[in-house]
């Protein structure tokens, strides 16, 4: 599938704005660029186009930039667009290679976690320290650049991610994915349900991501100038579960449920959204991300506010109560959205809105078989909460079904 503008878009004035600002190189190799107006422009390229899912993991703003600067003709809609797919075609024929991924997470180093696999990354946990054929290499990367962060504590857990990528950054990007969704079960599992005391600016997540990541052959060597880091990342303490082995076995199921969901990509999707919403030091930040995790299972595509808290609140007992609750955590999205309202309760909300998505997750793991999309999962949780209002809709369904079948 190749690289399409999206129908509502017209790239048009972006690109002759851009087009003025074009010089080609004279070896007809490339072009330059004058004042900031490219700079300005090409985030707007890229919202206007519809990449496909082979192309998800690539970097779409160096694709987009190249064919900016390589476009043969004048920059227009369709000699872009041309432009654009031969460097995505270029790029998705390149020679795969092996990377290992060098990184760590919050979780105590003295614990024993066994290799696994997710979305074909291989993650094996090292305990404190990496194997010596990494260590020069990495310690020599993170001086020479002066990475303006520390090393994660040495009470993190090591990891090393092997990848088989094209290129170290789309090695990073499946890597830091495939981390982030098993630390996301690990926190659905592991997350403090609430807080008494502690300090509002720590993180909720209880396993998060190591402060730097670099990128290797299997052979231990680095791959070049390739290393990212995390800017923000306030420390915390390393993760010690008291029931290890009941996390592990649910973590494991977890996964395997999912990867057996018809719907498995917005079950992805949303795991993502929350565990990159509970890394947030911000609470308020990490409230509306958290929402709109919630809002990706429940309401997809519409923000559908009712059936948001209709669907989320027929998985409790006490389904007035969550609804109640659930109206809050909506009051505060709204008055934040609309009207910049804070509160120093940010983080109790945080705490309040993750139990909803959990319990909604859980729904959606533990019903794998059930259903056959997400649109139909949601219908069943579009059902009365009232036993007797159910007994009567299927009695109302069994005569339908007697008079169709006598038709």
């Amino acid at each position: 599938m190749p690289v399409k503008w999206k129908k509502k878009f017209k790239p048009e004035s972006v690109l002759e704005k851009i087009a003025k600002t074009r010089t080609r190189n004279p070896d007809g190799k490339g072009s330059s660029f004058s004042g900031w107006d490219l700079d300005y422009c090409l985030p707007s390229l890229h919202t206007m186009l519809d990449f496909p899912d082979v192309a998800r993991n690539m970097d779409h703003a160096s694709l987009i930039w190249k064919a900016v600067a390589y476009d043969p003709e004048n920059l227009t809609k369709d000699s872009f667009l041309k432009a654009l797919n031969e460097q995505l075609s270029a790029e998705l024929s390149r020679r795969e290679e092996k990377f290992h991924v060098l990184t760590s997470i919050s979780i105590e180093n003295r614990i024993s976690l066994a290799s696994i696999t997710v979305e074909g990354v291989r993650l094996q946990f090292c305990g404190d320290s990496y194997p010596p054929r990494y260590v020069k290499n990495r310690k020599e990367k993170i001086e020479e650049n002066r990475i303006p962060v520390s090393e994660s504590p040495l009470s993190y857990m090591r990891v090393i991610a092997a990848v088989v990528a094209k290129t170290p950054a789309l090695a990073l990007t499946s890597a830091l994915r495939s981390i982030d969704i098993y630390r996301a079960l690990w926190c659905l599992f592991c997350n403090t349900q609430m807080e008494i005391f502690g300090q509002a600016w720590i993180p909720i997540n209880a396993v998060r991501l190591g402060a730097i990541h670099t990128i290797h052959n299997p052979s231990g060597k680095s791959t070049g100038d390739e290393f990212w880091f995390e800017p923000h990342h306030p420390l915390k303490d390393a993760y010690k579960p008291r029931d290890l082995a009941i996390i592990r076995r649910r973590v494991a199921a977890a996964l395997k449920k999912i990867d057996g969901c018809p719907y498995r990509e917005a079950l992805i999707a949303a795991l993502l959204l929350f565990v990159h919403a509970l890394d947030e030091w911000n609470q308020t930040t990490a409230f509306i991300r958290l929402w709109s995790a919630l809002e990706r299972l429940a309401s997809p595509g519409h923000g559908d506010y009712d059936a948001v808290v209709r669907r989320c609140s027929f998985l409790w007992s006490d389904v007035e109560f969550a609804v109640q609750t659930l109206e809050h955590l909506r009051e505060y999205r709204n008055g934040f959205i609309h009207a910049g309202t804070e509160s120093t309760n940010a983080k109790t909300y945080c705490f309040q809105l993750q139990q909803q998505f959990r319990a909604l997750m859980l729904f959606h793991i533990g019903s794998v078989g059930r259903f056959d999309s997400l649109q139909e999962a949601n219908a069943f949780l579009d059902l009365p909460p009232d036993s007797s209002a159910l007994k009567h809709m299927s009695k109302t369904i069994s005569l339908a079904k007697r008079f169709r079948d006598s038709a």
